[in-house]
């Protein structure tokens, strides 16, 4: 009999997400073709801060959804169904889905409704940002943890300190990404290593960052495991 697995998946695919992401690879891998997944991308709408009449404070506000939104929900799905087929998981064994409203209810309302085995989300770990997070805003994976129909996988980051060198961070994460997605071809560009890669205790992009990227790119590329071209004036590396 098969059975589903509900994987959440935001839209920027965060480091959390592709985390929780290898976890079901890892699950579909070893019990193919009996096991499907659910791809959940919830378009978060936001809370009522201060109560009026009628309202309490944290109610959910009726919103439109913008076709940004919406676009963004569904070519984030589009990635990360693509990326498990390059894995060699079939099409019919992955179903995509896209909700409005707070990502841990919709999340339990889907496992609910499709008869979910197993959820698993990702989590950030107990960095004191997190902490901060969770003690104003609470936790998405605590809540579908204590509200779940079905058993949960927390996917969580391992915890990484500062990096002592920036520039082998960012040569061994693209290292990574490669060997994940082998056959695909890949530009890269230093702003968007240098995000995409950042540690998990760095929000944004830098200077520093954006630097350390680009020495990454440019050591990669004199070994031969990136070819460097200028486009339009801009480096771009590329995995051919």
């Amino acid at each position: 009999m098969n059975k589903r697995i509900l994987l959440g998946i935001d839209t920027g695919i965060s480091a959390t997400t592709r985390h929780a992401l290898r976890s079901a690879t890892d699950l579909l891998e070893s019990a193919a073709p009996h096991l499907h997944v659910v791809l959940l991308t919830v378009i978060t709408v936001p809370y009522m801060t201060s109560p009026s009449l009628g309202m309490y404070t944290g109610q959910v506000l009726p919103i439109s959804v913008t076709l940004e939104q919406r676009s963004q929900a569904e070519a984030a799905l589009r990635k990360v169904q693509d990326e498990l087929q390059e894995r060699g998981i079939h099409a019919e064994q992955i179903e995509t889905l896209v909700r409005v409203g707070l990502p841990a209810d919709e999340i339990v309302k889907v496992a609910k409704e499709l008869h979910v085995n197993l959820i698993i989300v990702g989590s950030h770990g107990d960095s004191a940002g997190q902490k901060l997070r969770r003690f104003f805003v609470g936790s998405t994976s605590r809540r579908v943890l204590s509200l779940a129909p079905c058993p949960v996988m927390i996917a969580a980051l391992p915890r990484s300190r500062q990096p002592a060198d920036l520039v082998s961070w960012y040569e061994n994460a693209i290292i990574a990404y490669l060997r994940e997605h082998p056959g695909s071809l890949t530009i890269f560009t230093p702003q968007e290593v240098a995000q995409k890669f950042a540690p998990a205790d760095r929000k944004t992009a830098g200077r520093r960052e954006i630097a350390a990227a680009t020495l990454a790119l440019e050591r990669l590329a004199s070994t031969g495991v990136l070819c460097c071209h200028d486009i339009k004036g801009e480096l771009r590396y590329v995995n051919d």
